[in-house]
């Protein structure tokens, strides 16, 4: 029954409307896979991959990066383990593609945006973890918001669709979460392509 929610449900993402082209020919990319496409030098990328986003960023070739607002070093510092600093944990979300996983997070990730325009897109969850499930991975918590009282986090807590099927949530820092708990955040490492999986983009307040 787990497996089967996921399964029939729409997985969808937040883009910025100046990012729809590079989208449309490139598929969704990671940060670190954004910065290779617009050429941003060695040197200067692993900064930024290391480094907080206060505001968005606009690359060489036009693309937009977010920015990391609920996720400022202190906040985030909160919760890490101990011998992980933030510029680590932001390298290591850098490295993937972000979905989320159900409408509420969606309209609640909106307002976040102060009525902004936003290009929404939605995937076929059933088909995307049928053909790329050994590549997806799952987060029960939004991991890029530290604010308020924000749930411990690391690397471990992102865990294979597979294993997920099978196991459900991993137990981290003496906390299990109930095998029915869903995902909050679906997971790939580096891209996403579009075909076959794209159902449909919608074009918020533009």
């Amino acid at each position: 029954m787990r497996s089967d929610n996921l399964y029939r449900s729409r997985f969808y993402h937040w883009a910025e409307p100046d990012n729809l082209a590079s989208i449309l020919q490139h598929g969704l990319l990671s940060t670190e896979r954004l910065l290779d496409l617009a050429k941003v030098p060695e040197n200067e990328r692993e900064a930024m991959l290391c480094r907080h986003r206060p505001e968005s960023v606009v690359l060489p070739n036009g693309v937009i990066i977010r920015d990391q607002k609920p996720m400022r070093p202190g906040l985030i510092a909160r919760a890490l383990p101990k011998d992980v600093p933030p510029s680590a944990w932001y390298r290591f979300l850098n490295r993937f593609v972000f979905l989320w996983s159900n409408r509420e997070r969606v309209e609640r990730h909106l307002r976040a945006f102060g009525g902004r325009p936003q290009i929404l897109l939605e995937f076929d969850a059933g088909r995307l973890l049928d053909q790329l499930g050994d590549r997806v991975y799952l987060s029960p918590i939004n991991s890029g918001n530290a604010r308020r009282r924000p749930a411990p986090r690391s690397p471990e807590i992102f865990v294979p669709y597979r294993e997920w099927v099978e196991t459900g949530w991993r137990t981290l820092n003496g906390e299990s979460r109930p095998p029915g708990c869903p995902p909050a955040e679906i997971l790939l490492e580096g891209n996403l392509r579009l075909k076959p999986f794209l159902v449909s983009t919608t074009k918020i307040g533009c």
